[in-house]
């Protein structure tokens, strides 16, 4: 969300929608660094079948700035290589929203 000089002077600077546009706006940028972040470290689309044959535990994480929590399974190298890696943005949130988990690579090589 681009919050304008125009806007803010039509709305007013203390205004609550203002106030809640620039709380939209900060979040917007937290959700896209924690996206990144993913993709750095390594995210892999995996389904929950693969997780039940894995038998892979599916852990939880509430991030103040996200409308949900993140549901995901922490995996080795090994396991992490036999999925597809994701390797952007729309790609990771495609995936979590088919199906509801992610895989998070555990520990990268040294």
């Amino acid at each position: 969300m681009w919050i304008t000089k125009e806007f803010l002077d039509t709305v007013g600077r203390r205004s609550p929608m203002a106030r809640s546009s620039m709380v939209q706006a900060g979040d917007k940028l937290r959700i896209n660094a924690l996206i990144n972040a993913l993709i750095s470290i390594g995210a892999c689309e995996i389904t929950r079948e693969d997780i039940a044959d894995l038998e892979l535990e599916i852990k939880e994480k509430r991030f103040s700035f996200t409308p949900a929590p993140i549901k995901f399974v922490m995996l080795d190298n090994t396991t992490f290589s036999k999925f597809e890696p994701l390797m952007t943005p729309l790609d990771l949130e495609y995936s979590h929203m088919r199906n509801g988990v992610i895989g998070i690579r555990e520990k990268r090589d040294a």
